[in-house]
């Protein structure tokens, strides 16, 4: 029986300490791929909830290949650490200037306004938080957003 809840410890001890050395190391590396830093930043952002549109705000994201973002995204402040989003923000578009570097890609190099965003509350539950989201571009059918 001492033999097995020994053999028994050493493995939980193993486990766990691979488990959190995985965990640290993923933790501290930058994204390497572009899927990687576009579900960086979505998880930075979260539910992006909002009481107010004060806390609303947008920031560029991906790149395209004659510069500028790619599109935009909302996110809330009072959810999400402004520094630490500018910060994957930028290591997505590193990723989509590289992507785009090694295929040779193009753009159509317009350039797109910043929509801004608002707090939308008209869909949330009486009492409950709303959700940041783009504003409308004028003239365009829907928000600039990819």
């Amino acid at each position: 029986m001492r033999t097995v809840s020994a053999e028994l410890v050493m493995r939980l001890g193993v486990s766990a300490f691979a488990t959190f050395g995985l965990a640290a190391a993923c933790e501290s590396a930058p994204p390497s791929t572009r899927v990687d830093a576009t579900a960086s930043v979505q998880a930075l952002i979260g539910d992006a909830a909002c009481n107010s549109d004060t806390q609303c705000a947008t920031i560029g994201v991906g790149a395209k290949a004659c510069g500028g973002p790619e599109g935009y995204v909302a996110w809330s402040s009072a959810r999400t650490d402004p520094s630490a989003l500018r910060a994957a923000a930028q290591r997505e578009a590193n990723a989509a200037r590289s992507e785009q570097s090694a295929k040779g890609m193009v753009s159509n190099c317009s350039m797109s306004p910043d929509p801004g965003a608002f707090c939308d509350i008209s869909r949330a539950a009486p009492g409950a938080s709303g959700t940041c989201r783009l504003r409308r571009v004028p003239g365009s059918a829907s928000p600039l957003v990819r």
